[in-house]
């Protein structure tokens, strides 16, 4: 147990088995990663970026939330392969279940979701804890980050009582608001990724005649070459100049296969200004560093 518990030191928030998707050597074991703040860029090990030492650690059980992600990770690793490689990707309806609850836990584990929480209002702290104003709000993230950890199913998620109701909120307006895509690269610029994981892009929309702040995006790559992208539904709704990217052409949802037991999803391709507008995001959106698999393909950003 002792050796269990010393391989836990490292935490990370984006796993590292996408991580190694930017790697620059051939053992998958080292990143060019540059700092937020500073010019130049450093080689690291792919272990020591985008982690925190115990981060889902507790007084009480320093393996057990870090080993429950693990156990995801590993179910999941396999879709994130097709995603990254193939150029039809079939999945089961569960499969693709699995995968958008993967993805809000992704953007609900990082440490800046964490940093959110320790600084949250009193309102949205009532909101969370429905308990007594001392609720250490930092472990009420880290018991969700548990529990979500362990669901598979959005109707898990929705019937566990222990889950926090704006949590369950956010996941199934998630899961029921968006839709899909994988978007490739063209052009001699690659995807970059951050310790801001998802980046988020707002926008305002016309609803039933009336203006909203909505998300529009939540980027997700997950190599150099590709990126998964959540898009609004209502991103016909959107203006052009915000929405930015071609809907009709780009952003296609999945297809339904001939016996309607599989979804099948296409990438789609985008070329260097596309590439270029979601890495200045990336980038603006970074607190730690960014992470880039080739000098020569760097965003003019950087």
């Amino acid at each position: 147990m002792a050796e269990l518990q010393k391989s836990y030191v490292r935490q990370h928030y984006i796993p590292q088995f996408i991580l190694k998707n930017f790697c620059y050597d051939q053992s998958k074991e080292k990143v060019f990663f540059f700092k937020v703040g500073e010019n130049e860029y450093s080689s690291e090990l792919v272990s020591n970026v985008f982690m925190e030492k115990h981060l889902y650690s507790t007084a009480e059980n320093s393996v057990e939330i870090e080993e429950s992600l693990a156990r995801f990770e590993a179910d999941i690793a396999p879709i994130f392969k097709k995603f990254s490689q193939d150029s039809e990707i079939s999945l089961t309806f569960a499969e693709d279940e699995h995968l958008r609850i993967f993805l809000s836990l992704l953007a609900f584990r990082a440490a800046n979701t964490r940093d959110q929480f320790g600084n949250m209002s009193d309102l949205s702290k009532a909101l969370y804890s429905r308990s007594s104003d001392d609720t250490d709000m930092k472990d009420l993230w880290l018991k969700n980050v548990h529990l979500l950890s362990q669901h598979r199913t959005i109707k898990e998620i929705l019937t566990d009582p222990e889950v926090s109701s704006p949590l369950k909120i956010f996941i199934d307006r998630e899961f029921s608001a968006f839709y899909m895509c994988l978007l490739e690269r063209r052009g001699n610029v690659d995807f970059h990724i951050s310790d801001c994981y998802p980046v988020v892009m707002n926008g305002e929309a016309e609803l039933n005649g009336k203006v909203i702040n909505l998300p529009i995006y939540y980027f997700y790559p997950i190599s150099d070459s590709r990126i998964i992208v959540l898009v609004t539904n209502y991103i016909k709704d959107v203006q052009r100049s915000l929405a930015y990217l071609d809907c009709d052409k780009m952003l296609k949802g999945p297809k339904r296969s001939f016996d309607s037991m599989h979804l099948l999803f296409r990438p789609a391709r985008v070329y260097a200004s596309e590439v270029e507008w979601i890495n200045e995001m990336i980038i603006k959106n970074a607190k730690v560093g960014i992470v880039v698999k080739d000098l020569v393909r760097c965003s003019n950003y950087l």
